[in-house]
């Protein structure tokens, strides 16, 4: 049985993994004590379940490290020192209280014993052909925050190799960008490649930027590309959803948006600039939404053409830009 203890104290994590040891012998104990090394060890060595303390779990980062697990069917443990806490997300199989002593035998019974596959081994690799044609110019950009990583593991499953260019701003650390471009290039039939200054666009592609030292923008020329603007944060966030969107106004006429799941209002004006110059904009319902914060604001500004559940809004995208066939 292959363990992952995570906890950003040395002398917490030992003591765990004595308690692992000394409850199931010869169990093969790898550690981190960080989001990032959890993150990593999780997604190359796929261990049997994760151990991890609640302090790591209150990070805005640890979203991945739950889509990770979700996707690659690893049971997670959260260490706390009040047995009240409720658990911080249903992923989650126990919350256990440390002092309890029944570590080891809980794990026993969660963890599986069969290899779970890779990420890229879980992605369907069904042939996903629609036999739609897509306007050539047509470009499709998405900005999302809190809940968004779940969001678009679900809308980048409806993304084929011929889809239009799509470009991503998700508000995530800057450590993990890179992670979460390997995660919805395993669940995408799509391309997701890490944006470079200069790059073009291309059909079958989706962008995200590499870190948190720029902004992911387009260029105003009629042959859009890619630009990585290093100026400040906008509302705290870089890359930001609303440079994204308004470095797109040039292109309106051509562009269709989405703002999904995420607290405050990144992404807002944004939006609505970009409906009353012509795009087509899409903001994703409360029910769906795991903080209904940008979209309803979005939606208040009249910045949404249409809102829809989560599920209806990557075929809602990619419908906008398909070409009319004839009757």
């Amino acid at each position: 049985m292959k363990i992952l203890i995570a906890d950003q104290s040395p002398l917490s994590l030992a003591r765990v993994r004595r308690q692992i040891i000394a409850a199931l012998g010869g169990a093969d104990i790898l550690e981190a004590l960080t989001l990032t090394d959890t993150y990593h060890l999780a997604e190359h060595h796929i261990p049997d379940v994760l151990v991890i303390t609640q302090d790591l779990t209150r990070y805005a980062e640890f979203e991945l490290v739950v889509s990770l697990l979700n996707i690659m069917d690893i049971p997670c443990f959260v260490l706390c020192r009040d047995i009240a806490v409720a658990a911080p997300n249903p992923t989650f199989r126990q919350i256990i209280d440390i002092p309890s002593g029944a570590l080891g035998e809980q794990i026993g019974k969660a963890a599986k014993t069969t290899k779970r596959p890779s990420v890229k081994e879980h992605a369907a690799q069904t042939d996903r052909a629609r036999q739609a044609e897509y306007h050539s110019n047509r470009l499709i950009l998405v900005g999302a925050s809190t809940g968004g990583i779940d969001a678009l593991l679900n809308l980048t499953q409806h993304f084929t190799q011929d889809c239009p260019p799509l470009l991503i701003v998700q508000h995530t650390g800057g450590a993990f960008a890179r992670s979460l471009i390997r995660l919805l290039n395993g669940a995408s039939p799509a391309s997701v490649i890490a944006a470079e200054d200069g790059m073009p666009v291309a059909a079958g592609c989706i962008y995200l930027a590499s870190d948190d030292r720029a902004h992911l923008t387009l260029t105003p020329s009629r042959e859009a590309r890619i630009r990585l603007d290093h100026g400040p944060p906008r509302m705290g966030h870089r890359p930001s959803i609303d440079a994204l969107f308004a470095s797109a106004l040039p292109h309106a006429a051509r562009i269709s948006a989405a703002l999904l799941t995420g607290m405050g209002k990144d992404g807002a004006a944004g939006l609505t600039q970009l409906r009353r110059a012509g795009a087509y904009t899409v903001g994703q319902d409360k029910k769906t939404s795991v903080v209904y914060g940008m979209p309803r604001v979005a939606m208040e500004m009249g910045g949404v053409s249409e809102q829809l559940p989560l599920a209806q809004i990557g075929p809602a995208l990619l419908k906008s830009c398909q070409m009319r066939q004839p009757t």
